[in-house]
């Protein structure tokens, strides 16, 4: 046995673990999502244990098991879609309709079952076989490239929903899913590059790619945390703050509303400082407010102008400020000062402090005595 066909075993048993890792779900976070996810590699299993039967010479022996493994092919691509979906989604209910993208596996299941069994009405001329073929091939790679664009395309907007519920948003961004996508497209790209170009060198590289690939996958599955960790109330009302359509809702707040509020929220941030919880969300602050999520989302995003990410960073870069200037503080480094006004990565803070000060901290530490803060809620 090759070393390559020993690396495509391991893939191959490592993608049917994870199916399994998937399904049983040991940490119950994203249960939906972790399913579809799980179909998703169980498929790209079986695409390659075809690619182990093809290498090790076996197909008259695994004729069966070579169909059903090629009609998995149409379920990889909706199954990942749908798992992105539920990822990104408060609204975590599996709903029937989604089954519905699934409608081409069911034809071409139907025919290719009915055909090997050697049913009557499937005994169609060669040429009809062979067009129904390269209308298989074309399709799969068709619903690959339309589920890859709709699945970037979700992925994005869920980066923009999670700053309208998230102060810190590491955790949730799914920008593993991203990357995932990302490889996809680079496996792809390289293979046709291999096979139009015959770079062998890709051929034999392309398996340790896969593995590769499918290590990432298990640790950042098994990492996740959940994405929307709320109660089914507050998931009702975080899904109408996300939905793009709520960006042109009637008013909810009326102007001496919207005022009373500013000053309330502005009190508390000056008082509570309740910015410094690196895990603060809107429901919580929501709460601190006596308020529902949807009318200070709607408060913050419609009347002052902010995303709720953007205001809370905020109010946690006008206090690493002022342990900045504090004598008391002069033993932190700018890893603690940002820990200590609520960040929790080194990454969001320069980030944050960088877009409203001009300057990055280090930056601003040189020339602190030049410098006043400004703690109040933006208008």
């Amino acid at each position: 046995m090759t070393i390559q066909l020993v690396i495509y075993n391991v893939i191959c048993v490592s993608f049917f673990l994870l199916t399994l890792v998937s399904f049983f779900n040991p940490t119950k976070l994203n249960i939906t999502a972790n399913r579809w996810f799980g179909l998703f590699m169980f498929s790209a299993g079986c695409m390659v244990l075809n690619a182990i039967i093809y290498k090790a010479g076996a197909e008259a022996q695994y004729k069966q098991l070579i169909i059903f493994n090629e009609l998995s092919r149409f379920i990889i691509a909706p199954a990942l879609y749908l798992s992105i979906l539920h990822f990104t989604s408060p609204d975590k209910v599996l709903k029937r309709r989604e089954y519905l993208h699934f409608i081409p596996f069911a034809l071409f299941a139907v025919y290719i079952i009915a055909f090997s069994t050697g049913h009557q009405f499937f005994h169609l001329p060669a040429v009809i076989g062979r067009a129904l073929a390269l209308l298989m091939a074309v399709a799969v790679q068709l619903q690959l490239l339309v589920y890859w664009v709709l699945a970037w395309a979700k992925l994005n907007r869920h980066q923009k929903n999670i700053r309208l519920v998230n102060s810190n948003t590491e955790a949730v961004n799914l920008n593993w899913l991203r990357y995932m996508l990302i490889g996809i497209a680079f496996i792809i790209v390289t293979w046709l590059a291999a096979q139009i170009l015959q770079m062998h060198w890709i051929t034999v590289s392309t398996p340790i790619l896969y593995l590769a690939g499918t290590l990432f996958m298990g640790y950042y599955l098994l990492a996740q945390k959940e994405v929307y960790p709320f109660e089914q109330p507050e998931l009702e009302q975080i899904a109408e703050v996300i939905k793009p359509e709520s960006k042109s809702v009637k008013q909810r707040l009326t102007e001496e509303q919207s005022t009373q509020l500013k000053m309330q929220l502005e009190h508390l941030m000056q008082t509570e400082k309740v910015y410094l919880d690196n895990e603060l969300s809107l429901p919580q602050l929501a709460k601190e407010m006596d308020m529902s999520t949807h009318d200070l989302s709607y408060l913050l995003n419609d009347v002052i102008g902010i995303s709720f990410f953007q205001f809370v960073n905020a109010c946690r870069v006008q206090e690493a400020k002022q342990l900045m200037l504090s004598d008391k503080h002069h033993h932190l480094n700018l890893l603690g000062i940002a820990y200590s006004a609520g960040f929790n990565s080194k990454t969001t803070f320069n980030t944050a402090f960088k877009k409203e000060t001009g300057l990055s901290p280090s930056e601003f530490m040189k020339g602190k005595d030049s410098f006043s803060i400004d703690v109040s809620v933006r208008a």
